[in-house]
C-alpha cells in the first residue's frame, strides 16, 4: 500500500475507527519487510497485537467480541467515568507510587535529569491535557518512552495513568506494552495488577493476563480467578484468565 493510504488507515485506528479489515492490512504491511525507518515503534506494536491474536479462537469469536463492543458502545461515556472512579480508589488502596510522584513533581526532584523528549512525553500525556490531544499523539508519546535511556517515576507513573485513564482503547494497549518493557520498574508490577481489576474492555483486559504471565505475577492469580468465574464478561476473557492461571500455578 502507499505510504499515504497507510497514514490515512493509521489516524483511523487511532481514532478507533477502522474496520476489521483496515485493521488486517495495517497488521499485514507492518508485519511486511518495507517499513519505514520512521514508523518501527508502530511497526512493534501491531506486530505484538498479531501474535496475540494468533493465539486467541477463531474469528467467530472475535466476531462475537465486536458484536459485544458495538453493543456496549452507548454505555461508553458512563463507563468512562465510573472506571476513573474505580480506578482512583483501587489505586489509592493499593497504595503504589502516588503520594511519591506527586510529592517528586512538587519539588523537581526525581532523580533523573529532564531531556526535550521526556518533557514532551510528559506535556502530552498529561491527564489534564487528554481532552486537548489526539489519540495519536498520546501513542507517539507512549512509544517516545520506549527510547528513553532510564524511567524516571514520573515518566512510569504517567504511563501507568494512561493504562488507566486513557479514553482511547489503543493508547491504553499502547501504555500497556511500554509498561512491559520496564516490569521491574517501582509501582509496574503492582499498577499492572490493579489494572486488571478495573478494565472492562476485552482486548486490554487480555493483554494485561498476557503481560502478568510474562512476568510471572503470581499476586495477580486472585485477580485471574474472579475474572474466570466472572459470567458478566466475555468467554475469550475468562479463557485467557483460565489459561493465565495455569501458566503462573505451574511456575
Amino acid at each position: 500500500m502507499k505510504q499515504e493510504a497507510i497514514e490515512t488507515l493509521l489516524e483511523k485506528y487511532y481514532a478507533g475507527e477502522t474496520t476489521l479489515e483496515e485493521e488486517k492490512q495495517l497488521r499485514e504491511f507492518f508485519r511486511g519487510p518495507s517499513v519505514p525507518a520512521h514508523w518501527q515503534n508502530q511497526a512493534g506494536m501491531f506486530r505484538y497485537f498479531a501474535e496475540a491474536r494468533q493465539e486467541q479462537p477463531s474469528l467467530t469469536v472475535h466476531k462475537k467480541l465486536a458484536d459485544r463492543l458495538d453493543s456496549e458502545n452507548r454505555f461508553r461515556n458512563l463507563t468512562r467515568w465510573t472506571l476513573r472512579l474505580a480506578a482512583s480508589v483501587a489505586l489509592l488502596a493499593g497504595g503504589f507510587m502516588g503520594g511519591l510522584y506527586y510529592s517528586n513533581r512538587s519539588t523537581g526532584q526525581t532523580g533523573v535529569p529532564e531531556t526535550s523528549s521526556a518533557l514532551a512525553i510528559k506535556k502530552t500525556l498529561d491527564f489534564d491535557r487528554m481532552a486537548a490531544t489526539s489519540a495519536s499523539e498520546r501513542i507517539q508519546a507512549v512509544n517516545q518512552s520506549f527510547e528513553l535511556p532510564e524511567a524516571s517515576q514520573e515518566i512510569t507513573q504517567l504511563l501507568i495513568n494512561t493504562l488507566n485513564f486513557d479514553d482511547n482503547v489503543n493508547v491504553r494497549l499502547a501504555a500497556c506494552q511500554a509498561l512491559m518493557r520496564i516490569p521491574n520498574e517501582p509501582g509496574v508490577r503492582e499498577g499492572v495488577i490493579q489494572s486488571l481489576k478495573i478494565q472492562t474492555d476485552p482486548y486490554v483486559q487480555i493483554m494485561l493476563i498476557e503481560a502478568l504471565v510474562s512476568i510471572q505475577e503470581k499476586r495477580a492469580v486472585e485477580t485471574m480467578q474472579r475474572l474466570a468465574r466472572n459470567r458478566e464478561i466475555l468467554e475469550v476473557v475468562r479463557q485467557k484468565a483460565e489459561e493465565g492461571l495455569n501458566h503462573l500455578n505451574r511456575t
